[in-house]
C-alpha cells in the first residue's frame, strides 16, 4: 500500500447521497476519496432507498476493496433516509418493559440496511438521561436507569447482529449527564470516579460482556479520568487506559464526527484526525475536510514509521470487521423488498402501543365526529414539520370530522395568537401536539414557560389534551386535563397515539415480522 492509502483507510468521511446524486462536483470528489483508499463512509440525506443502494453500488464498483458504509440509523432508515420502518425512538422501547421489543427493532433495521448495502449501524444509545435538560440526549436514551440502558441497548445489539450488522454503543464514556450539545461546544462530565464506574460506565461494561462490535467516543471534557479536559473522543487516558485497559474492549473504536463544533472549533481536520488515532481510535470519522485530514496523515508516515505501522494495524483490524459482517448467514435477496417492509410497519406499530404513558385526571377521549376539537402543533423547528403534518392527517382521517389545525412555535407574535384563540371558542377540547425533542445543533429540547402562556391563551377554558411525540419532561411543567407521552414521533408512535384518541384497536396483523428468537 502507498502512504496516501495507508492514511486514507482510517478516515470515513462524510457522504451526503442527495448532494451526490445532484452535484457533480461533489460526486467527483468523492470518487477521489474512494480512489485513494478510504475504508468506508457515514451517509446522510434524505433520498429514497433505491437511490442509495444505487449510490453504494456505484463506489462499490470503484473500489479496490469492499467500503464499509455506516449510518446513524438509531430507530430505523427514516431517520437519514425518505424510506424504510421507523421504529419508536429508544425510550420508547424502554417504556415497554420488555427487552424483545429492542431485539427484534434493531433485528429488522438490520435486515432492511442490509439490502441496501449497509453494515454499520451507530446504536445502541447506551447514554443514560440522568439529565432531563440534556439537549441531545433525551428520548434518544432507554431511559434514565443504568440497568434500564444495559439490558436494552444489549438486547438492540443482539438484534443488530442477528442480521449481520457492526452494532456500536455510544457515546463513551456517557453523554447523559450533560446539559451542552457537543455538535455546538465540548460539554464537562463532572462527578467523582466512583460514581461515573457506578452509573455512567456501567450500559458501557454490559456491551462489552456481551460482544458489542464497536465503540464511539463522544466529545465529552470528562474531568474524572482526564485531568486535561482533553476531549474524550482524543484522550489516551480514556481510550488506552480506561476503555482498552481496564474495561478490556478489544473490538472496533471510532471517535463521534471531528465535525462536531466541539472538535472543529477547535482543531483543524488534520490535527483533529491525527489525535483521535494516536489516542486509540480506529476510524476518524467524518472530519470536516477529508482531504486536509488524509493529507496530514500522509506527510506524517512519510516520517513515523511507528505512526505507520499503527495505522497499518489498525486497517487490518477493520478488514477483520468487514469479514465478520459479510460471513453472516442472511438471506441475499434480489432488489429490494419493500413489501414486506409494510410487515416490518404492523410490527412497529404493535411495539409503539405498549410504549405509551397516559395521565387523564379528565378521560376525553374517544374524539369522535361528535366533537369539535381544536389542534395545535408546536415544532421546535421546521424539520418537525412533516411529522406535526402526517399526525394531523392520521387525526383527521381516524375521526371523519373537520378539525381546525395550526403549527405554532414558541415565538408565536400576538396578534396570532389572538387571531387562533377567536378561531376554536367553539370547540369542545383543544389539541397541543409537542414536537420538541433533542435535535443537533439546536442546543435546547423545549421552551416550557413560553409553551405554557401560549397554551393556556390558547386554550382558555377549553379542556386541554397535551401529547408529547419527543421531551417528555415537559409534561411536568405543562398543565393538561389528559396527557398522552409517546416518546417517539416516528410514523408508528403518532398512529398509536391517534388510535388512542379515537379508540380504535390493533388487530393481530404483523406478530410475527421476525421469527428469530430471541436469547440475551
Amino acid at each position: 500500500m502507498t502512504d496516501k492509502q495507508i492514511a486514507s483507510y482510517c478516515v470515513f468521511p462524510r457522504l451526503n447521497l442527495d448532494k451526490f446524486i445532484s452535484d457533480e462536483l461533489y460526486a467527483t470528489k468523492i470518487i477521489e476519496l474512494v480512489k485513494s483508499g478510504v475504508g468506508g463512509f457515514c451517509i446522510f440525506g434524505k433520498v429514497k432507498l433505491d437511490d442509495v443502494q444505487k449510490v453504494i453500488n456505484g463506489l462499490q464498483n470503484i473500489a479496490k476493496e469492499k467500503l464499509l458504509f455506516s449510518a446513524d440509523f438509531e430507530f430505523g432508515l427514516p431517520m437519514r433516509l425518505l424510506e424504510g420502518t421507523a421504529f419508536p425512538h429508544a425510550m420508547a422501547l424502554g417504556k415497554t418493559g420488555d427487552e424483545k421489543s429492542a431485539f427484534y427493532a434493531a433485528q429488522l433495521i438490520g435486515r432492511e440496511s442490509k439490502e441496501i448495502g449497509i453494515d454499520w449501524i451507530f446504536a445502541p444509545v447506551c447514554d443514560i438521561n440522568s439529565n432531563k435538560n440534556n439537549p441531545i440526549i433525551n428520548i434518544r436514551s432507554f431511559g434514565e436507569n443504568e440497568e434500564i440502558v444495559g439490558k436494552f441497548a444489549a438486547a438492540f445489539a443482539l438484534g443488530l447482529h442477528e442480521s449481520g450488522i457492526i452494532s456500536t454503543a455510544k457515546h463513551f464514556p456517557g453523554h447523559g449527564d450533560t446539559d451542552l450539545d457537543s455538535h455546538l461546544e465540548l460539554p464537562v462530565v463532572n462527578g467523582s470516579k466512583e460514581r461515573l464506574e457506578n452509573l455512567e460506565l456501567k450500559p458501557f461494561k454490559k456491551l462489552i460482556k456481551n460482544g458489542v462490535k464497536s465503540i464511539m467516543l463522544g466529545h465529552l471534557a470528562v474531568p474524572a479520568f482526564d485531568t486535561s479536559l482533553t476531549p474524550a473522543s482524543l484522550s489516551k487516558p480514556i481510550i488506552q487506559d480506561l476503555l482498552i485497559k481496564e474495561l478490556g474492549f478489544d473490538g472496533i473504536i471510532i471517535s463521534d464526527a471531528l465535525e462536531m463544533k466541539s472538535i472543529s472549533n477547535n482543531y483543524s481536520s488534520g490535527l483533529a484526525s491525527e489525535l483521535s488515532l494516536r489516542a486509540g481510535n480506529h476510524i476518524a470519522l467524518i472530519p470536516e475536510d477529508a482531504s486536509e485530514a488524509i493529507s496530514h496523515l500522509e506527510s506524517i508516515i512519510k516520517n513515523d514509521l511507528d505512526f505507520k505501522n499503527e495505522l497499518i494495524a489498525k486497517a487490518e483490524k477493520i478488514r477483520e470487521l468487514i469479514k465478520w459482517t459479510d460471513s453472516r448467514p442472511i438471506p441475499k435477496v434480489d432488489g429490494l423488498r419493500k413489501d414486506r417492509f409494510l410487515q416490518h410497519e404492523k410490527f412497529a406499530l404493535q411495539i409503539a402501543r405498549k410504549t405509551i404513558e397516559i395521565r387523564a385526571p379528565k378521560i376525553l377521549t374517544p374524539i369522535d365526529n361528535k366533537k369539535q376539537v381544536a389542534a395545535f402543533a408546536f415544532l421546535q423547528s421546521d424539520s418537525s414539520f412533516p411529522n406535526a403534518s402526517m399526525f394531523f392527517n392520521l387525526l383527521q382521517s381516524a375521526t371523519e370530522n373537520d378539525i381546525d389545525f395550526g403549527f405554532v412555535n414558541h415565538e408565536l407574535k400576538e396578534d396570532d395568537l389572538v387571531a387562533l384563540r377567536s378561531g376554536i371558542t367553539e370547540s369542545d377540547v383543544v389539541i397541543f401536539a409537542n414536537f420538541y425533542k433533542s435535535h443537533a445543533y439546536s442546543g435546547n429540547i423545549g421552551f416550557a414557560d413560553k409553551l405554557g402562556e401560549i397554551q393556556h391563551r390558547l386554550a382558555g377554558g377549553i379542556p386541554r389534551i397535551n401529547l408529547f411525540f419527543g421531551n417528555p419532561y415537559l409534561d411536568d411543567q405543562l398543565r393538561s386535563d389528559m396527557s398522552v407521552k409517546a416518546f417517539s414521533d416516528s410514523l408508528c408512535s403518532l398512529a398509536s397515539v391517534v388510535m388512542l384518541l379515537t379508540g380504535r384497536e390493533l388487530g393481530e396483523d404483523g406478530e410475527d415480522a421476525t421469527k428469530q428468537n430471541y436469547s440475551k
